[in-house]
């Protein structure tokens, strides 16, 4: 029972990949075995930070995207009157 649990789990973990976040983990892929052949520290966190964000789904190739979150109960309003003071 627990193993069937698991496999559905991850067909649905699995499902939810789209191609920018496969291409994602593949650049992660490439710039930590550039890592293993020149030994440059760079590419070895840059390859983690692509590689984590496309495990965990976050950053810009995530389906959230780069966007900011928006608050529909802001108290600014266009009509509000905006008060000036003049500095000397």
């Amino acid at each position: 029972m627990v193993l069937l649990q698991q496999i559905v789990y991850m067909k649905n973990y699995i499902n939810k990949w789209t191609i920018p976040r496969l291409l994602q983990l593949i650049v992660g892929f490439y710039f930590i075995w550039n890592y293993m052949e020149d030994g440059m520290i760079f590419s070895l966190i840059f390859g983690a930070l692509m590689g984590f964000q496309a495990v965990v789904n976050i950053g810009c190739f995530s389906s959230k995207g780069c966007s900011t979150p928006t608050n529909s109960s802001s108290t600014f309003s266009v009509d509000d009157d905006i008060d000036f003071e003049e500095v000397e």
